[in-house]
């Protein structure tokens, strides 16, 4: 089975969304733990006030009585230190529990209670220091603020059993969660190593089978490369073979015109002039086929070669037809690139010679070369290169069929009548992706063609 990329990325997802789910849950029971402690921490916190309160009530009633008994200052003195300290604890006790309108409603009771006992307890120590002579016995008084102590520990036992209940739930709650989140982690990272083990085993079957399939492929390239070699070699061996007979084929019939000429028939004479034009076109089909064998076959040495001196030398070439014709040329500053200086010439040569003669009629021929940089993103990457425009006012042609004028014989319909074996745009294709560049044309019929070579700039360009 074929592992597509989609797949690939689906499991990684999902390996990788139950990784992040495992440290979410790691997160959030760290946090729920801490938030445990914290409320263990203030749950101790008010206990200890609950504790703190009852012990200080106790105290204020034992130096209160003590004081009675011994009539000692510093049984006063402790009895006012623990009113301070009892009113203290309670107002702590008011801001730890602010949020909690049970602790608030209990707190109201205990404010009230403590507050009326210490009034309580202050009018027992003015009634037992009066000298007045109907006054209120001291156990009369104290059985009337009896029932103050039992309201207070009441109070403050049911707080006190409150507070130990809401943190024994949750120290329950934290020891399930406990017990809980092991599991849940340990599952959530079995699933997430079970399917980047399933992940591993899928690239590792699908690196070997592109393995295999590289093999194979490079075996085929093998045997393709060469076919090619053979098929290059019987070409050129083809071709230079079928020379000898042509030359000799055009030899006799220009001897049969020269020779014979007064004695042939107009008919005859005829058929010789249209078997030498037929050789001529052969030898020229022969040649464009040995030249592009060569190009198959061989790249070609690379240096530096200014453009603009090849374009002149090959102008130069054609000056005759130039001037005969009134070809007007028009060329642009071209740069200086790495590239073979033989196949660059017949590039050159090739598309000039395709502007005069898909020329129209009546229609002199002028040609614009230009130059430029521009820039193109292949595969994520930006590239620079040299483009030189090659563009003339002739007999153009259909975008639709362009493709086709890059194979070989590749001739359009419309250009029938013009001599050409059909293979020279081949040939300049060939040679630009030796250079590893591009070739690209665009026509408008009876309006001209338009050619595009792109060189590549090299590392020292850059």
């Amino acid at each position: 089975m074929k592992l597509s990329k989609r797949l690939t990325n689906g499991i990684f997802g999902f390996a990788i969304s139950v990784l992040l789910l495992l440290i979410v849950i790691t997160y959030q029971r760290v946090s729920t733990f801490q938030d445990y402690a914290n409320f263990v921490s203030h749950s101790l916190a008010v206990q200890n006030d609950i504790l703190a309160m009852r012990s200080s009530y106790r105290s204020l009633i034992a130096n209160q009585r003590s004081f009675l008994l011994t009539k000692e200052k510093q049984y006063f003195e402790d009895f006012q230190e623990e009113k301070d300290s009892l009113r203290h604890t309670v107002d702590h006790f008011a801001k730890l529990t602010a949020s909690n309108k049970i602790h608030q409603n209990y707190l109201k009771r205990l404010e009230k209670n403590v507050n009326t006992r210490i009034q309580s307890l202050l009018v027992e120590v003015i009634n037992d220091s009066s000298s007045a002579k109907y006054k209120y016995s001291q156990t009369e008084l104290i059985a009337r603020n009896h029932q103050l102590n039992l309201d207070f520990s009441v109070t403050v036992n049911a707080l006190y059993d409150y507070e130990r209940k809401l943190m024994n739930q949750q120290l329950e709650l934290k020891q399930a969660q406990e017990k809980l989140t092991p599991i849940l982690m340990l599952f959530t990272a079995l699933i997430a190593i079970s399917f980047i083990g399933y992940s591993f085993y899928l690239i590792s079957r699908e690196l070997r089978r592109r393995q295999e399939t590289e093999a194979l492929l490079q075996e085929n390239i093998d045997d393709l490369n060469r076919s090619n070699q053979e098929l290059e070699q019987y070409a050129y061996v083809a071709s230079h073979d079928l020379q000898e007979p042509l030359r000799k084929i055009r030899t006799f019939s220009d001897k049969l015109l020269r020779s014979y000429a007064d004695i042939l028939p107009p008919e005859g004479k005829d058929i010789l002039t249209r078997i030498d034009k037929s050789s001529s076109k052969m030898t020229l089909l022969i040649n464009d086929l040995l030249s592009l064998s060569r190009l198959l076959s061989d790249t070609g040495n690379f240096e530096n070669i200014d453009l603009n001196e090849i374009l002149n030398e090959e102008l130069e070439n054609l000056s005759e037809q130039i001037d005969n014709e009134n070809i007007k040329i028009e060329a642009a500053t071209l740069p200086t690139i790495s590239g073979s200086e033989g196949q660059i010439r017949q590039l050159f040569n090739n598309l000039l010679s395709n502007a005069f003669k898909f020329k129209r009629e009546d229609v002199p021929v002028n040609i614009v070369i230009n130059y430029s940089v521009v820039k193109k993103w292949e595969e994520e990457m930006e590239y620079a290169y040299h483009q030189i425009t090659v563009r003339d006012n002739g007999m153009g042609f259909d975008n639709r069929y362009k493709e086709k004028m890059f194979t070989i014989f590749g001739r359009l319909t419309n250009t029938q009548h013009v001599s050409g074996t059909g293979i020279g745009l081949s040939i300049c294709n060939r040679i630009m992706q030796n250079h590893h560049g591009y070739l690209e044309a665009d026509g408008v019929v009876d309006q001209g063609a338009t050619f595009t070579l792109l060189f590549p700039f090299t590392l020292n360009e850059i």
